[in-house]
């Protein structure tokens, strides 16, 4: 009993029906084994948990001009999700990808369990939003809209992230160029998560619910809260987004109306580059 890490191990119905002749059995007064009590709340928070497994995976980036991917050991077969992301993005092209370079698949990865993607030029410089001090809010717009552009396109070659946080957007200053970074995290539309996010998930996708690019939507809101400044009548548009997602085109929709109102027509403006080295 203790061994399951869902209901569905034990081999039992998951109706309340079940879940009383377990405990029957279990309870601290009839069941005499020393763990009883212990099983009893097992079983109890299977029950009233989600009937799936999310791992706790971290991965650990290195490579200046290039991502280079080394999951804990362990965890191999997650470069492997990130190859096959990366590949299905390197197909996609419209005008709202991610910038004008994408990420395209080195020709050899050094390693075995090691996974490497140029950026597809040596002089472009790209940093970690991580890096980055907080974002003044007409900067929130532009990433906003990019992080959006990013989702629909994943959702068009069949990809949801699953965890967009500051340590997997990658920002280019010189060009306003963003990318997602960490697609060991990634599952196909439909799939239910396998990987924990790190990133403020809605519950009901971390209770099993399948993967969609609204998972990705609310992620991404909840980013922009986080790292941003936004201002005040974008931050409700991002908080409504954050808890009751709606598709990519959505929250481009509604954060365009809103810097429309608030800035005019949309203008360039500098970005500083980080004073940590690029990746």
């Amino acid at each position: 009993m203790l061994a399951a890490a869902t209901w569905g191990d034990l081999g039992t119905p998951r109706t309340p029906a079940g879940l009383r002749a377990l405990r029957r059995a279990l309870h601290p007064d009839v069941c005499a084994h020393p763990r009883a009590a212990e099983a009893f709340a097992h079983v109890t928070g299977l029950y009233e948990g989600p009937d799936f497994r999310l791992r706790v995976a971290t991965g650990r980036r290195h490579g200046p001009g290039a991502l280079l991917w080394r999951p804990e050991p362990g965890f191999e077969d997650l470069a492997d999700v990130a190859d096959r992301a990366h590949r299905a993005l390197a197909g996609v092209r419209h005008p709202g990808f991610f910038s004008r370079r994408g990420a395209v698949p080195a020709a050899a990865p050094p390693a075995a369990g090691v996974v490497v993607y140029d950026d597809g030029d040596a002089s472009a410089r790209w940093w970690f939003l991580a890096d980055f001090p907080r974002l003044d809010a007409r900067t929130t717009v532009w990433v906003a809209k990019r992080l959006a552009a990013a989702t629909a396109q994943a959702a068009e070659a069949g990809w949801v992230h699953g965890d967009v946080h500051a340590g997997t957007v990658v920002l280019n200053p010189a060009e306003h160029g963003l990318r997602l970074d960490g697609w060991w995290s990634g599952v196909r539309l439909g799939e239910r998560l396998e990987v924990a996010p790190t990133a403020p998930t809605p519950p009901r996708w971390l209770g099993g619910a399948r993967a969609d690019a609204r998972l990705t939507v609310a992620q991404s809101a909840a980013l922009l809260l986080a790292a941003g400044a936004p201002a005040p009548d974008l931050a409700d548009v991002l908080r409504r987004h954050a808890a009751d997602p709606g598709d990519p085109a959505d929250l481009l929709r509604d954060v365009d109306q809103v810097a429309r109102r608030l800035y005019g027509r949309p203008a360039w403006h500098l970005l500083r580059e980080p004073d940590r080295p690029p990746i």
